[in-house]
């Protein structure tokens, strides 16, 4: 088989073989991949080592010994420094092949850093399969456009578009919002994905509040059931708790004030 066939096979057959997981990052990220044990033989028995997709594009064209390819490991450590690592073994056969091998696994990042109720809920959104994920999404869209519209009604703001962002870090929490044509758009970091509702109010109200301050005032309880959970993921407090405190002041809101300052205290 000429080389540069083979090659483009072995490559269709390797990212079809790939976890969704992994697959959904080549797809979204701009990563290199890295290729261990990848190699064609030529007729006169010299091996064409490729250890990367540059080395794949620069392949000569030869006649190839046909061999059988195994699937071995996907090494996804590194990739938030944009690095993923395939590794593969192969022998010669009498046709083309390729396949898993029994021992196949995927090596995902280990998130030594992070507390344990952020790594759980790291696991939890990596277990999901795609037809699981799809109604959980579908599930917050219903969800986050009854909380939105409950949340501005009366307010400056007129219209919001929220979304889960399944390609942020999982790693690091943050949510972003912008103004694109007149909408604010808020995207939400995929871990709040398995929050309960007080706490997205809170989280779309603390968000919205930028454009218009009632929201504070007006959702100050959710706004620290919010910030309540930022601290169980993030092991900090977010700054918003001072203002909270002062609205809680004004009400004579003792309860709110004893939380806020448990909240302090950890």
């Amino acid at each position: 088989m000429n080389s540069k066939k083979l090659l483009r096979q072995i490559l269709v057959d390797i990212y079809k073989n790939l976890d969704e997981y992994s697959k959904d990052l080549i797809m979204a990220e701009n990563l290199e991949v890295e290729f261990k044990g990848l190699n064609i033989q030529s007729l006169d028995g010299k091996r064409h080592f490729i250890k990367n997709l540059h080395d794949s594009e620069e392949l000569s064209s030869f006649e190839s010994v046909v061999r059988k390819y195994h699937l071995r490991k996907v090494n996804l450590k590194n990739s938030d420094d944009g690095l993923i690592i395939i590794h593969l073994t192969s022998r010669k056969a009498n046709t083309y092949s390729f396949e898993l091998d029994n021992a196949f696994e995927v090596v995902k990042k280990t998130y030594a850093n992070v507390s344990f109720e952020h790594r759980d809920r790291i696991i939890q959104w990596n277990e999901l399969e795609d037809e699981q994920l799809d109604k959980e999404l579908s599930r917050f869209d219903v969800n986050s456009e009854k909380i939105v519209n409950e949340v501005i009604e009366n307010t400056k703001i007129n219209e919001v578009l929220v979304y889960i962002d399944v390609f942020m870090d999982l790693e690091k929490i943050e949510n972003f919002i912008e103004r694109e044509d007149g909408k604010i758009i808020l995207w939400i970091h995929p871990t709040f994905l398995f929050s309960k509702e007080p706490v997205l109010i809170g989280l779309i109200a603390y968000e919205l509040s930028r454009y218009d301050y009632v929201l504070l005032e007006r959702n100050y309880q959710n706004i620290l059931e919010y910030c309540k959970e930022y601290r169980e993921l993030c092991n900090k407090n977010l700054k918003i708790i001072e203002k909270i405190r002062e609205i809680a002041v004004k009400r004579n809101d003792s309860d709110v004030i004893k939380e806020i300052d448990r909240l302090t205290m950890i």
